[in-house]
């Protein structure tokens, strides 16, 4: 009994220490911007929410107020889905490829593939924004997307899944006549949707978050993201705080939907390994 208590006790502490940030945040986007800069982070609620975030939501921001917070959480949405469907999509049919179509440089194409985790977007931003200048995609939606979209982990968890599969699904596809497309339709997707929405979750948030490379590749006002128009009303004031718990909404509703999946998926990985 003491013993399940303390792992018990263990787990709350931990879940208080990452929830606190969150509560404050959100305690502190109830007051004003003046009490906040006086004072720091608050810890019980105020009374300036109405106010702060009808500011937020009628917000007209950037050098000609011609960007909106409804226009940022838009531009955040299509690179975020954009990063997570193009993401899953690329490491389900490369882990398909690899796994299934015995090439023989297999192997070291896997590896090579995995040396993309050891160069961040970050570490590549020079030579990334001169091939995407060169293609015309700056101050576009697809130059915020393709760029974050060399991501192994994806391809790393579906080769997994798909190397534990036993060899008569294959065997059975043959039998059956089915070729490479039908065995993938039928079998590959319907055994891989799991994995798929937490390998959907993983990288919808990547890109939700996504500060530096928007800001280097976008000079249009119209193409600001929400985690950049925190900048432009200012973090320590009270619909800046707003604007930050407007910007958790989407990740943490996402997560709540594809809960079931995704610590399925881990736990999944883990049995795999």
């Amino acid at each position: 009994m003491l013993r399940a208590a303390g792992n018990h006790l263990i787990l709350l502490c931990g879940v208080a220490f990452m929830i606190l940030p969150i509560l404050l945040i959100f305690a502190s986007s109830t007051h004003e911007t003046g009490l906040l800069v006086t004072t720091g982070l608050q810890l019980f609620p105020g009374s300036e929410t109405i106010e702060n975030y009808t500011k937020v939501l009628t917000l007209e921001a950037g050098f000609t107020d011609q960007i909106t917070a409804l226009d940022m959480m838009k531009n955040s949405l299509i690179i975020a889905i954009g990063v997570a469907g193009l993401t899953t999509l690329i490491s389900l049919l490369g882990a398909y490829g690899l796994v299934y179509f015995q090439l023989p440089a297999a192997g070291i194409l896997f590896w090579l593939t995995l040396t993309t985790l050891l160069l961040p977007l970050e570490s590549r931003f020079i030579t990334t924004f001169l091939v995407t200048d060169a293609m015309g995609l700056i101050n576009t939606h697809l130059g915020m997307v393709l760029p974050t979209l060399a991501v192994a982990l994806g391809t790393l968890f579906f080769r997994q899944l798909f190397l534990s599969f036993p060899n008569e699904y294959l065997e059975a596809a043959k039998l059956d006549g089915a070729g490479p497309v039908r065995f993938f339709v039928d079998f590959i997707l319907p055994l891989s949707w799991k994995r798929g929405g937490a390998i959907f979750v993983v990288t919808f948030m990547i890109g939700w978050n996504q500060y530096l490379w928007p800001l280097m590749i976008s000079t249009d006002e119209s193409r600001y993201t929400l985690v950049r128009g925190i900048r432009l009303i200012g973090q320590e004031s009270g619909p800046g705080m707003a604007l930050i718990v407007l910007s958790i909404l989407p990740p943490l509703i996402l997560v709540l939907i594809f809960q079931r999946w995704f610590f399925q998926a881990l736990a999944d990985e883990k049995n795999a390994f």
